[in-house]
């Protein structure tokens, strides 16, 4: 990494202990810290995404998430109701985006969110019942496409740059834990490491970080518990036996996180070990795990409170809870907003398993008889409106994203009821049969005799 600052880079001091060959803690400000904030806004597709792509590290295995992903890509589409929705799973939204795309580093690299309307006027003109979707052709009430592009950025005017104040500077320690840059614990906080003396930190250097980096700096966060040194002093090899439990994506479905309905599913289990072999199970189960790849890292971190075993994820989660939202974010709102992420609009199931929701965010168009195409003057949520509404005010509520095959699937998932899916241990989901199940339970070399099938739910029944 070179030491000259660049464009494409962001800056910052570290302490090493060149004896021990241990990065003791960083000092980074706003740039380095609002990205390292911003890996708490990804879906977990993206970062599925993000840390099977080839940097100056090879690609890493998350647990059981990158074999889910794969089990999404390699999915035949047909098994989807749309394409639309294979598509927002490999490439989720991040609701948080307007945050995010103006970073000195922004490591997502999902195409930028658009919205459509219906190019009818006739429907333009209801107040009530207008369709909006961030898919393109998407089938209106009137039969029409909803293909007209309106909100473009330029009109939205969003600038949002970033989560932490301008003015601040921040400690990381090895762990990821970020605090704020306190000069009057600078001779204390040696001491907090053990170190007797100043002279016992032998490395006092400037770096700067790239985009491709900080990928890596990603992998090593989700993997390690000392990503700093593991990445700075590049003993990434570590990483080869580092891994999270591979239980966590099972630990998000869990009871507490599921609303009030069951899921029912049969066990393929190895009597001699009590070892699950593979799930079998209907589409309501694998919508759960497509889920997944929908949910921001940030409202794993809260239904997990903090303890998602994923490398040092848990202490940015952590130091993010225990920052004044006052003192050193842009606002106590954004800190809650990233504390608890919650999904982008149309990304949330009709049946949805888990406690998440959408984004709340209400659009609004301003329309005149006089100038339709018009000069939109449309802005979400809390922004103000541009121009002037001579005539009527329309609030769009979202269309159902399965309406784009000209049926009406609604009340459905990703996948389609027609088929049963095989769940393997490490989660990957494929579509079977009798004849897969036999192949894959000959494939593992098992006697018939020492396999039993066990009918379980996930969930509660509602209490009436």
């Amino acid at each position: 990494m070179a030491a000259a600052a660049t464009e494409n880079s962001v800056t910052l001091r570290i302490l090493i202990d060149k004896e021990k060959n241990k990065v003791v803690y960083a000092e980074a400000g706003k740039d380095f810290v609002d990205i390292l904030l911003s890996f708490l806004t990804f879906p977990l597709g993206t970062i599925a995404r993000l840390v099977a792509n080839e940097s100056d590290m090879n690609k890493v295995n998350v647990g059981s998430l990158n074999k889910l992903y794969e089990s999404v890509a390699n999915l035949d589409v047909k098994h989807f109701w749309t394409e639309t929705c294979k598509e927002m799973l490999l490439k989720p939204r991040n609701s948080m985006e307007a945050y995010c795309q103006n970073l000195k580093l922004n490591l997502d690299d999902t195409e930028k969110l658009k919205f459509f309307i219906c190019d009818n006027w006739d429907c333009l003109r209801q107040v009530s019942g207008s369709k909006l979707s961030i898919f393109k052709d998407i089938k209106c009430k009137c039969g029409k496409l909803i293909n007209r592009e309106i909100f473009p950025n330029k009109i939205l005017g969003i600038k949002h740059e970033g989560f932490v104040q301008d003015i601040d500077s921040f400690i990381i320690f090895d762990n990821l834990k970020v605090m704020p840059d306190n000069i009057q614990n600078c001779v204390s906080l040696p001491m907090s490491f053990g170190y007797e003396d100043f002279n016992a930190i032998k490395v006092d250097t400037v770096v700067n970080v790239t985009t491709k980096e900080m990928v890596d700096l990603l992998k090593c966060s989700l993997l390690s518990e000392t990503p700093l040194t593991d990445f700075f002093l590049r003993k990434k090899q570590l990483l080869e036996i580092a891994q999270p439990r591979s239980s966590f994506l099972l630990d998000i479905g869990a009871k507490d996180n599921v609303r009030e309905e069951v899921i029912k599913l049969k066990l393929i289990v190895r009597k001699s070990n009590l070892k699950v072999l593979c799930a079998i199970a209907a589409e309501d189960f694998v919508d759960l795990l497509f889920t997944f790849m929908t949910l921001p890292l940030g409202s794993v971190e809260h239904m997990m409170k903090g303890n998602s075993c994923l490398g040092s994820i848990d202490n940015l989660y952590k130091s993010l809870v225990d920052l004044d939202g006052h003192k050193y974010l842009k606002s106590p709102s954004l800190k809650d907003e990233l504390v608890k992420t919650h999904l982008t609009q149309q990304f949330e199931l009709h049946k949805q398993k888990l406690q998440i929701d959408e984004v709340p965010i209400s659009f609004y168009s301003c329309y005149t008889e006089y100038d339709y195409p018009g000069n939109y003057s449309n802005l979400p949520g809390l922004y103000n409106f541009g121009g002037f509404c001579y005539n009527s005010l329309v609030q769009y509520s979202y269309s159902d994203r399965h309406s784009s095959t000209f049926q009406t699937c609604s009340g459905k998932g990703f996948v389609k009821s027609s088929s049963l899916y095989m769940v393997t241990d490490g989660w990957i989901v494929t579509q079977t049969s009798s004849i897969s199940i036999v192949s894959f339970l000959a494939m593992s070399n098992i006697s018939p005799s020492d396999i039993e099938q066990r009918a379980i739910s996930i969930g509660k029944k509602e209490v009436k």
